[in-house]
């Protein structure tokens, strides 16, 4: 482990699985340095500043750096100046990095939940030509906190005949999930998560697609993978949910908003107004988190604390999409066929 970020030692990238957990920070510095620089990076060259990177985390690499987009642009730089491992290597080195960058782009689009829910309605777009009209003019909701009722109404919601509705939910910060709903009430949730599960291991399509198994994470404790796996039985798989498994748990996450509009603060200087806004927000947040284990997205105790440490005010944004009924209403599901079988292959 030589190379470092934010005093952080990274392993040895060219390890494979070993990008995962990073990939969505490497892309977000990719975004960052074409935002900063004006540059638009060309595939060829994210593979180059990929394969910099992973070389700089193996055995003859010593590099610090301290944030993701830095260690990008100091790769871009070598990759510029002709100091990217010397031209005698560039065919293996082309070949072994296009396998890493396709690995860790597969991350980001599969396992990191806002990426899933836009590329399953891409691929739906692209397998459904009747779908674009109604995806692309989807209509977005924000529902705040203490707005349980509302966010009861648009989850309940139920198509008419001769149309599925597709609600792409993002709780900003934490967690994006697609919900696909039918005329006969039958409800499927599609979803990834980042350093979790890829959406093909939720799916039911690759039990490998698990980011923390036993072998994997001992962060996480086998009481996390057990409520884990059932949490999969009864929302993933590809299968419809049961229905009163279903309105239970939306009524659990309405009250969860409930609860956080109005938390207990706990004493502090109320003449400072900033400070007790400050504590009124970490505490809707704790409120919050209180309810993630009853929730069917990654129900692990390290995420329950991490979200009781968020802070500004919980809220859901709901787009609500219409599209044709292509399933001669049988209620089979349009979104998972689109999951890849594999994410790794």
């Amino acid at each position: 482990m030589l190379l470092t970020i934010a005093k952080n030692p990274i392993p040895d990238l060219s390890v494979t699985g070993a990008l995962d957990p990073y990939a969505e920070q490497i892309e977000q510095a990719f975004g960052q340095y074409q935002q900063t620089t004006g540059e638009e990076l060309a595939e060829h060259e994210r593979q180059a500043i990929l394969a910099q990177l992973v070389s700089w985390s193996g055995p003859e690499g010593k590099e610090s750096f301290p944030s993701w987009p830095q260690a990008v642009r100091a790769a871009q730089m070598r990759v510029k100046t002709g100091g990217f491992l010397g031209e005698r290597n560039t065919t293996v080195v082309k070949s072994r990095n296009e396998g890493l960058f396709n690995m860790a782009m597969g991350s980001v689009n599969w396992a990191n939940c806002g990426k899933t829910a836009e590329n399953i309605l891409s691929e739906l777009k692209k397998k459904h030509p009747t779908f674009v009209g109604g995806i692309e003019s989807g209509k977005r909701e924000k529902v705040g906190s203490g707005a349980g009722k509302r966010l009861l109404e648009l989850l309940r919601e139920v198509p008419p005949q001769g149309q599925i509705l597709l609600l792409d939910c993002t709780i900003p910060f934490v967690h994006t999930f697609l919900l696909e709903v039918h005329p006969n009430g039958n409800r499927y949730l599609c979803q990834g998560y980042q350093g979790a599960y890829y959406a093909s291991w939720w799916t039911g399509k690759d039990e490998g697609g698990l980011l923390f198994g036993e072998q994997q994470d001992n962060k996480i404790s086998n009481d996390d993978r057990e409520r884990l796996s059932r949490t999969r039985d009864d929302w993933g798989l590809g299968r419809s949910v049961n229905p009163n498994r279903y309105d239970e748990t939306v009524v659990l996450l309405a009250e969860a908003f409930d609860k956080a509009a109005l938390p207990d603060i706990g004493k502090g200087d109320d003449g400072l107004e900033v400070e007790k806004l400050n504590r009124e927000e970490l505490a809707a947040w704790d409120v919050f988190a209180k309810y993630w284990l009853g929730l069917p997205f990654c129900p692990v105790q390290r995420e329950t604390d991490s979200i009781a440490r968020r802070t500004q005010r919980p809220e859901i944004e709901i787009t609500r999409i219409l599209v044709p009924d292509v399933t001669a209403n049988t209620g089979t599901s349009v979104t998972v066929p689109v999951v890849p079988n594999s994410i790794k292959g």
